[in-house]
This record gives structure tokens, C-alpha cells and sequence, in this order.
């Protein structure tokens, strides 16, 4: 019997040896099993999430690749881009300055794209990281120019000097300089006001009964001849501080505003274009030895009177205006009475009164032989909303006094007699007068133009 229950207890120890060796067995297959599952799924996942990756970056990229496409050579300023189906894009575009600020995109130097792309398969298994993409992109930008003449430049800009002699007013906007002076001085002698900022870059001012409402600048001195004169801003000027300038406005370490040279402006008849893209109409009068007379009106059409021809333009009765008008001449001399207005008072003109530089390559104002001083007699009166632009290598005369809604650009100042000068900005047609640059035919307008890249980069989508 005894030996009956060893042999038993050895066969029940090796079958329990034996389930054991099973169980293991199972064991280490399922773990094994397991394994293989959660490698097959985790590899599921990273082979989705690449997949889904190179989709939303080509997406994204292409984003860009569309965006710079149609931001070059574009009329307007698109914001936003979008595309349909799968794999897509969305960008948006910010229009930026030199130091990075965002800005109206007509004053741009550079566009940043920032593109995000979205994939068709997405990453599974919570594998979602590649399913967007975002590209930014940068490059220099050029903005567009609409057709018309753009408004630049100070309320009045001298080449040689000026001498404000008989009083009156001379008013300019609060961010625009009222009076610039390249070369020679500023010399103001009989209760004129000017409100504005005044610059002279090379030469110096003097006021005697006069005041500017502003800051001013002078390379030269500041003098105030008895019985003096004023100046409510800051004055910088060389030498000492004039006794009137109280200590608390005279810094004569002050930074000088930019002042730009002499802006070469001739007659190309392309260069006169109407908001639409339409050429001015002309009108050339044949060769005199005499002044042509002034037209009284100018039609329905914006038109250039061509007066090349002839002495110069003198005035033959008050001007009313139906459209815009340029009237292109070697010299004027209004000596009567003379009224510009608008034949209906609810609708802006603007005329421009142009003697050409006909020496466009010195980089100075010419007044050329044959040429000669825009000169008013008796009562010139510009009459809102009439605005008036006056371009001239040669002199500012006037006689008995003058009321100018507008801009004055010219070689010199001999003779201010009782104006009144209020500034509304014009410009001239492919010019800017704020840098001393004209671009021939600019007024006809220019799409926006997109330099190289400058940069890329991806960012966390």
C-alpha cells in the first residue's frame, strides 16, 4: 500500500509539473502576442502620422507657392487664400513694414504668408500630430500703384529760397512740413503766419513781424529783426539763441528733417492718366510769339491745354471747371482779376500749372531761357473744392495779393504780396516729391511686384 500511494504522489507531481509547463507556455505566448499587437498598432500609428504629414506639408507649402503667385502682379491687397477638396490649404497674408509692424499694404515693403495645410488620411490610433502643417513664408513686397496722381511733397517747396514780404497766411496739415527750403533763406519781413513745421536746410531765417506756428529748422542763424519775430515750437539753429526764442524752444542740437532734392519734373503727355487708366485728353496750341489765353473752361473730359508753343499763358476771365486740367506753359502771367471754380460746388477739381525742368539730368531747378516766373497781378482766387498744384524751375511773383487752395513746388519765392495759402495735397503724376523721385508714365499705375524669399519656416500646426 505504501508504495501504491508513492507512485501515485509521483504521477500527481509530474502532471502538476506538466500544467505548469503549459501555463507558461500560454503565458509567455500571450505576452509575446501582445507585443507583436501593440508593435503592429504603435507602428500603424507612426506609418499613418507620416503619411498624414508629407500630405499637410506639401498642402501647406503649396499654400505658399499659390499665395506668392497671386500676390504677384496683383491689382489689390487679398488677405486670405483657401482651397477645396483633400489635401487643402488656408493662408493668410500680413502686409508688413522694414521693422516688422503690420501695416496698410499700400505702404508695404514686405508680405508674410503664413500657410497651414490639412491632410486627406489623417493619423490614426491618436497619431494626430501630422494632420497640420504650418509654413511661413516672408519676401520683399512692392505695392501696387492704382492709375492717378498721388498726393506728396511739402505744402510748399522752394529750391533757392524765399521772401515773404507783404503778409498773409500760409497753412499747412498737421503732418505735413508747410514750408521746405533747400538752398538760400527763409526771409520774412511783414505779418505773414505760417502754420506748419518750416526746414531750411542750407541757409538760415529771419523774421521780422512774422511768426511760425511750428517747429523750425536751420542750418544757418535765426534772426528776429526789431520788432522781432516768433516761433511757438522748437527752434535748431546755428550760432546763438535769438533773444525772442525762449530757452525752453531752442535745442540747437534738434535732428533736421529730411529734405529731398530738386524732383526733375518735365511734360510727357503719357504720364497724365485718370483714375480709370484713361489718357488726358490734349489740346496744342500752335506756335506764337504771344501768351495764349487761358481756356475759361476745359469740357467734360480732363484735359491738357499745351501751351508749349506759345510766349507763355496769360488769363483771359475767371475759369470754371468741368473736369480735371493741366495747362503746360514757359511762363504765366495773370495780371487781372482771376476766379477758379468749379461748375458744381459739390464736386472736387483739381488744375496743375506746369513748367517744365528742362534740364532734367543737373538735379536742380533750371529756369531755362525763355522761360519765366509765375506771376499774379491783381487777385488770383482758387475756390473750394478747386485745388491747385504749381510746378516751376523758376520764381513765385505776385503783386496784390492771392487766395490757393493747393501745392507749390518752385525754384524760388521773389515777391509774396497778401496770400492766403491753404495746403490740400495734390502731387504730380509719377512723381514723389516726399523723396526728390519721378518715374516716367507713373501715374498710369503699376501691379504689386514679390521679390525673392527671404525666409521659411515651420511652425507648430
Amino acid at each position: 500500500m505504501f508504495l501504491t500511494r508513492r507512485v501515485n504522489s509521483l504521477r500527481n507531481d509530474e502532471n502538476g509539473s506538466a500544467l505548469m509547463a503549459v501555463l507558461g507556455v500560454m503565458a509567455v505566448t500571450v505576452v509575446i502576442g501582445l507585443t507583436i499587437t501593440a508593435a503592429t498598432v504603435n507602428g500603424l500609428g507612426v506609418t499613418s502620422s507620416n503619411k498624414s504629414l508629407v500630405q499637410s506639408r506639401a498642402a501647406a507649402e503649396a499654400g505658399v507657392a499659390v499665395v506668392a503667385a497671386g500676390l504677384s502682379g496683383a491689382a489689390t491687397c487679398p488677405a486670405t487664400f483657401a482651397s477645396a477638396g483633400n489635401p487643402k490649404y488656408s493662408a493668410a497674408v500680413s502686409y508688413l513694414n522694414a521693422g516688422g509692424a503690420v501695416v496698410s499694404c499700400t505702404i508695404a515693403t514686405q508680405v508674410k504668408i503664413t500657410s497651414t495645410g490639412t491632410s486627406q488620411s489623417t493619423g490614426v490610433n491618436g497619431a494626430s500630430s501630422g494632420d497640420t502643417s504650418v509654413v511661413e513664408a516672408v519676401y520683399p513686397y512692392t505695392p501696387a500703384l492704382t492709375p492717378g496722381i498721388v498726393s506728396s511733397g511739402a505744402a510748399i517747396y522752394l529750391a533757392n529760397g524765399a521772401n515773404f514780404n507783404n503778409g498773409g497766411l500760409i497753412a499747412s496739415a498737421a503732418t505735413v512740413p508747410a514750408i521746405q527750403v533747400k538752398t538760400g533763406n527763409l526771409d520774412c519781413d511783414n505779418n505773414t503766419t505760417i502754420t506748419g513745421n518750416v526746414v531750411v536746410v542750407t541757409g538760415g531765417i529771419s523774421l521780422k513781424k512774422c511768426t511760425i506756428e511750428g517747429d523750425a529748422w536751420a542750418f544757418g542763424t535765426a534772426t528776429f529783426p526789431p520788432p522781432g519775430g516768433t516761433i511757438t515750437g522748437m527752434l535748431r539753429a546755428s550760432g546763438t539763441r535769438p533773444s525772442g526764442q525762449p530757452l525752453v524752444r531752442w535745442d540747437p542740437t534738434m535732428p533736421m528733417p529730411t529734405v529731398p532734392a530738386w524732383t526733375e519734373f518735365g511734360y510727357n503727355r503719357n504720364d497724365w492718366v485718370t483714375s480709370a487708366g484713361v489718357l488726358f485728353n490734349e489740346v496744342v496750341k500752335p506756335a506764337t510769339s504771344s501768351n495764349c489765353a487761358l481756356p475759361q473752361n476745359n469740357g467734360t473730359s480732363p484735359v491738357i491745354f499745351n501751351a508749349l508753343n506759345c510766349a507763355g499763358v496769360s488769363d483771359s476771365g475767371d475759369v470754371t471747371l468741368y473736369n480735371d486740367l493741366v495747362v503746360v506753359a514757359k511762363k504765366f502771367d495773370f495780371g487781372n482779376s482771376l476766379d477758379f471754380v468749379s461748375s458744381n460746388p459739390a464736386i472736387a477739381r483739381r488744375v496743375w500749372f506746369i513748367t517744365p525742368d528742362l534740364a532734367p539730368a543737373d538735379g536742380v531747378a533750371t529756369c531755362s531761357p525763355g522761360q519765366g516766373a509765375f506771376t499774379i497781378g491783381n487777385q488770383l482766387n482758387v475756390v473750394a473744392p478747386v485745388s491747385v498744384m504749381l510746378y516751376t524751375p523758376c520764381a513765385i511773383s505776385t503783386g496784390n495779393g492771392f487766395t490757393w487752395r493747393g501745392q507749390m513746388y518752385a525754384g524760388t519765392i521773389s515777391n509774396w504780396n497778401n496770400a492766403n495759402f491753404g495746403y490740400v495735397g495734390i502731387g504730380l503724376p509719377g512723381a514723389n516729391l516726399a523723396a526728390g523721385t519721378y518715374t516716367p508714365g507713373g501715374s498710369s499705375g503699376s501691379p504689386s511686384v514679390l521679390g525673392a524669399l527671404v525666409s521659411s519656416r515651420d511652425l507648430v500646426g
